[in-house]
């Protein structure tokens, strides 16, 4: 299964996922699908999401489990990919993935899951393959090591 999971990750690299992509449409299908997740594991969502923006390439939204653990949940929306963390200080660019809280919900509404392992994986020359000019010029500056800090980045 992480083989397929894998491919489907790298499949995702493509032009302009690096980027802060702000798409109103699968923000809102995206957070309905946190709600549902929290509502299905016993948690909640605690925070307002987050819009991507110079600095985050990514919305974010707090969540906290049922046993009172707190997080986030990622989404790239260039990618349709959610991911999720552990809650750290907002100003952190070092991401501690997590497992996606109720997962399936996400899966079920379209959007690409990620593990932490699969974000957690050392980034390499591959996975810039399908990335533009810029997009390689920056992981060159940023130097992010590994997938996620590719895919759920701080530059800027």
């Amino acid at each position: 299964m992480f083989d397929d999971e894998l491919v489907e990750i790298l499949e995702l690299l493509q032009p302009g996922v690096t980027k802060p992509h702000v798409d109103h449409a699968a923000r809102a299908s995206w957070l309905a699908a946190v709600h549902e997740a929290m509502r299905s594991v016993g948690g909640a969502v605690v925070t307002a999401a987050e819009e991507p923006a110079v600095g985050r390439n990514y919305y974010r939204v707090g969540v906290e489990a049922r046993d009172g653990v707190a997080g986030v949940i990622l989404f790239n929306a260039a990618a349709v990919l959610a991911a999720a963390a552990e809650a750290t200080d907002p100003q952190e660019i070092a991401l501690v993935f997590a497992a996606v809280p109720g997962s399936g919900v996400f899966s079920e509404r379209g959007f690409q899951v990620a593990s932490p392992a699969q974000l957690n994986e050392p980034l390499s020359e591959h996975h810039l393959h399908a990335l533009t000019a810029d997009e390689r010029r920056d992981v060159a500056y940023h130097r992010p090591s590994r997938l996620g800090d590719l895919l759920f980045n701080w530059f800027d």
